[in-house]
């Protein structure tokens, strides 16, 4: 995964030495915050990259570090986010709900009805 992430963001660059690469600490902290963006916050690669591109390493380092929140402080089309079929109203919905997890299990119920109601339809 590592090699991968470091052809998809050139911007990690990890000491090789003798067909071995060190990875230094700004390296982790780097890789530590493209993980919290593709795997936590939901980007899409060309998402993270359009963050990394914006906003720079040092603030994707700050996310590995938890020392920003990405959504507050990126504006990113929508098709940078996993879920651009969402408007923003339920990007909102969806974000309240995933707080209170008796609201999430109701949202989740919601949308388990409308996928069954879809595939009843098509049979």
């Amino acid at each position: 995964m590592l090699r991968f992430w470091g052809v998809q963001f050139p911007e990690i660059r990890p000491i090789r030495r003798n067909r071995r690469r060190y990875y230094r600490p700004e390296d982790v902290e780097l890789l530590r915050g493209v993980r919290e963006l593709l795997h936590v916050q939901g980007f899409t690669i060309a998402g993270a990259q359009a963050v990394l591109r914006t906003k720079g390493i040092n603030f994707v380092r700050a996310i590995g570090r938890r020392q920003v929140g990405v959504l507050d402080h990126v504006d990113i089309p929508g098709d940078g986010i996993a879920m651009p079929h969402l408007s923003p109203e339920q990007r909102d919905a969806l974000t309240s709900a995933l707080a209170d997890p008796v609201a999430c299990r109701a949202l989740a119920d919601r949308c388990l009805a409308q996928v069954k109601g879809r595939e009843a339809s098509h049979d």
